[in-house]
């Protein structure tokens, strides 16, 4: 599924099924696109390309958040390891019969 795009000169991200400005961005926003990153196979985004974003907020903004983002879904595989490990050593712990 693709969570940030660039269109019409413009950047824009995902916020429950409706494509908004990256400009309107929240915390909460960010976060979500965080966990899909790390939860999504199939997390998309376009690549970015200044040439395709006059506007220098749209520019700083969408780099910024395709860096980390593009980071965290590449080391998806890792954290979803570590979380399992965190939780198994709790259960061992806890749990030995």
């Amino acid at each position: 599924m693709k969570h940030l795009k660039i269109e019409d000169q413009k950047a824009y991200f995902s916020r429950g099924g409706n494509w908004m400005v990256v400009t309107e961005m929240t915390k909460e926003d960010l976060l979500n696109l965080a966990h899909a990153a790390i939860e999504e196979e199939d997390f998309e985004m376009d690549a970015y390309d200044e040439a395709s974003l006059p506007n220098p907020a749209h520019k700083i903004i969408y780099q910024q958040i395709y860096g980390q983002l593009a980071e965290l879904h590449n080391r998806r595989t890792a954290f979803q390891e570590e979380e399992r490990n965190i939780y198994k050593d709790a259960y061992n712990k806890y749990c030995v019969e």
